[in-house]
């Protein structure tokens, strides 16, 4: 059976930082921790700074450091809006 996999784009000011399908992420809200996948309610979200964990199709797992932000989940699509953030590897 095929993964489901949703759109995830993160954004800063000066360039996007990743843009592609995605199985899940695991972010730190400024509420708690949330997880998103594929079908998941429509939300609107402020970030906190850390790590963002990121899992694509195949088992590949990274993390992005970010400078906090905004997340917005809407139609297997989420976007984050963040000042800055970095790839910090994967396996």
């Amino acid at each position: 059976m095929a993964e489901k996999t949703f759109k995830l784009e993160v954004l800063s000011p000066e360039r996007p930082i990743y843009r592609g399908d995605v199985i899940s992420i695991m972010a730190e809200g400024t509420e708690g921790f949330l997880g998103v996948l594929y079908g998941h309610a429509p939300l609107l979200t402020g970030l906190e700074k850390g790590r963002l964990k990121v899992e694509e199709p195949g088992e590949k797992v990274f993390h992005l450091a970010i400078e906090g932000g905004f997340m917005e989940v809407k139609q297997n699509q989420v976007t984050i809006l963040t000042e800055a953030a970095s790839i910090e590897g994967g396996n």
